[in-house]
């Protein structure tokens, strides 16, 4: 499944995409359904349902969910995810360095290294249910999460940070 990010031809726009009534500032995408999941933000229906799901983040979400206040919120919910044998990608619509820079001149400045120790944390708790990817941004978000909604369970193995990654330098 190495060529997840290279099928840049295959056609996701057939895709029929279910968002939370609850996600703040959805997506657009070409068929989409509003209605209320158990966790993410965005899944597919269909045939093509794969017990996939996509938490989208922006850099301020993605920061203040792997805060102290709200991590034991963030691991009910990937508990939750785990007893439905659900994935959640967690797309962030930022990269590491970006979160970095926004942290410097911020006004509500997090402590990075503790941030960082709970993403390697629950990446490591919680292999078995979840992935961060970062997407550089809301564009990036738009283009991957169809794809990753499509692969589904097929890629619940992959590192696709590493692949993005690599398709970024090239």
């Amino acid at each position: 499944s190495n060529n997840f990010l290279v099928v840049e031809y295959e056609n996701f726009e057939d895709l029929k995409i279910f968002i939370d009534s609850r996600e703040q500032q959805p997506l657009t995408f070409k068929k989409s359904d509003i209605l209320k999941l158990d966790f993410g933000d965005y899944t597919v229906g269909g045939e093509d349902y794969s017990y996939t799901y996509i938490d989208r983040k922006s850099e301020g979400d993605f920061k203040s969910t792997l805060s102290s206040g709200n991590i034991d919120r963030f691991k009910r919910e990937l508990e939750r995810a785990r007893e439905f044998n659900s994935y959640i990608f967690i797309v962030t619509e930022s990269n590491l360095d970006k979160i970095k820079k926004g942290n410097i001149f911020s006004p509500h400045k997090v402590k990075l290294p503790y941030i960082w120790h709970n993403m390697r944390v629950l990446s490591h708790d919680y292999k078995d249910v979840c992935q961060f990817v970062f997407a550089q941004n809301r564009k990036g978000s738009q283009k991957i999460i169809p794809k990753i909604l499509k692969y589904g369970r097929r890629i619940w193995n992959v590192d696709l940070q590493y692949f993005i990654d690599k398709k970024i330098n090239e």
